[in-house]
């Protein structure tokens, strides 16, 4: 739910710096969502399962944070990165 939310207002965002950038705003909405999701499923596919795996043994609730919610903090941090490259490109 709340990966979705941040996906949402990434759409935004992305929707509207492409307005003032000059570039077609609604592929440019789709395309920080995709990097968004790819980001996503890769640090879920790579990095989730150590942590979790060390977490399922230690209990420590900022482990269990992070195998719950870190994806979403770094699907944000690289479409960011992207736009921000991007946006200074042009």
């Amino acid at each position: 739910m709340i990966g979705s939310v941040a996906a949402a207002l990434i759409a935004i965002w992305f929707y509207n710096t492409a307005a003032r950038s000059g570039r077609p705003a609604i592929s440019w909405a789709v395309s920080g969502v995709v990097v968004y999701f790819l980001a996503a499923v890769l640090w879920t596919l790579i990095v989730t399962p150590a942590i979790k795996d060390t977490a399922s043994h230690t209990q420590n609730g900022v482990l269990v944070f992070i195998v719950q919610y870190a994806y979403i903090g770094f699907g944000a941090a690289v479409a960011v990165s992207i736009n921000a490259w991007l946006n200074k490109a042009a």
